[in-house]
């Protein structure tokens, strides 16, 4: 505002006021300083993008160290590592005298390693609802001991599932989703090129279907990895005496993410389940099993089965490579453009001697 004198009257000051007005913006002006707005959100956006995302990484890097350190105190504890599963043979139609419970539609799979943890995770309630006497996917409570197997199956464990693997959070069915797998071993060609050893399905047995015998695995146990089955056939946890490569050349636990919306309907970790590749991966030279996108593997796999898709490794992270708990408990970030024998050969801990003769 401004303030004029003009002129006296009676004495006294007669003042006229006059207003300036204050223009308002151009559409020009307007459109300018949105346009500036508008850049400066583009520049921050990947910065906060990026922030976020190192953030969740951190998060599953503490998570896998947490894993780890459970692992090694279920170890302290018991002299051995927990196995990779307890398996008594393919879908319940072999070895059945040494069966404990029915198996009728799945593998005859009891605990597993992220089960037998759970104590070392502080989380010794949801543990002691595992009835170690009934198969693990079972759903009732056959016994009547009030134990059913799949109130833990179903158990929703933060720990479980990287804040990165949007997949596994948005899963929302049962059983519960997780993100991370236990290393068994590498996948291994033998006998005529159609035969191929894994170290997540159950041995077979003299006339009992098509998975490799007792005698194949001991043939190629130098490929064998830390979390590899047990069960009546000889095959014995690890003991640390075993891992001859040196703790912390060795992984133990990997990431497992897969990308949503591809085709040939991939399903995420399942963190409680034992069967074969629920919880539990492989290691293969070729780079496809180091991937998120099981449509592109099934696709393009050619040096192994389609069928080792389903045992991958992969992470949704940031950098080209995922986070690894080594069996000393320390977490590594590896990327997935390693040369494949060196990936190959952290996963076997290649002792020879722990499998006992049945």
């Amino acid at each position: 505002m401004m303030t004029v004198l003009t002129r006296m009257r009676n004495g006294e000051h007669f003042q006229r006021t006059r207003a300036r007005t204050r223009q308002a913006f151009t559409l020009v002006e307007l459109l300018v300083v949105i346009a500036i707005i508008g850049i400066l959100v583009a520049l921050l956006l990947p910065a906060v993008q990026s922030a976020r995302e190192a953030a969740r990484r951190v998060q599953c890097t503490n998570q896998l160290k947490q894993l780890g350190l459970a692992v090694l105190s279920y170890e302290s504890a018991h002299q051995e590592f927990p196995p990779g599963s307890y398996t008594y043979g393919p879908w319940g139609s072999a070895n059945t005298d040494k069966v404990p419970f029915l198996c009728p539609d799945y593998d005859c799979n009891g605990t597993n390693w992220a089960i037998e943890i759970l104590p070392f995770l502080e989380q010794q309630a949801i543990y002691d609802q595992y009835d170690h006497d009934e198969h693990n996917f079972e759903a009732n409570d056959l016994d009547g001991d009030g134990l059913i197997n799949q109130r833990v199956r179903d158990a929703d464990l933060p720990i479980m599932i990287c804040p990165s693997d949007s997949f596994a959070q948005n899963w929302g069915y049962f059983p519960t989703a997780g993100s991370y797998k236990a290393m068994t071993g590498v996948i291994t060609q033998y006998g005529n090129s159609n035969q191929w050893l894994n170290w997540t399905s159950p041995v077979g047995f003299a006339g009992g279907g098509s998975n490799p015998t007792v005698d194949v695995f001991k043939k190629n146990f130098y490929n064998r990895g830390l979390f590899h089955l047990a069960g009546p056939s000889g095959m014995r946890p690890e003991r640390f005496k075993n891992v001859i490569d040196g703790s912390s050349n060795t992984v133990m636990i990997g990431e497992f993410h897969w990308l949503p919306d591809q085709p040939g309907n991939p399903e995420p970790v399942k963190w409680a389940v034992s069967q074969r590749w629920s919880n539990k991966a492989e290691a293969l030279a070729d780079p496809l099993l180091r991937s998120t996108n099981f449509g592109n593997c099934e696709a393009k796999m050619q040096t192994a089965p389609k069928w080792s898709c389903w045992r991958a490794f992969g992470s949704t992270h940031s950098g080209d490579g995922g986070n690894w708990v080594n069996i000393d408990g320390s977490v590594s970030f590896i990327t997935w453009s390693l040369d494949g024998r060196i990936y190959e050969a952290m996963a076997t801990i290649a002792g020879q001697d722990g499998l006992q003769t049945p």
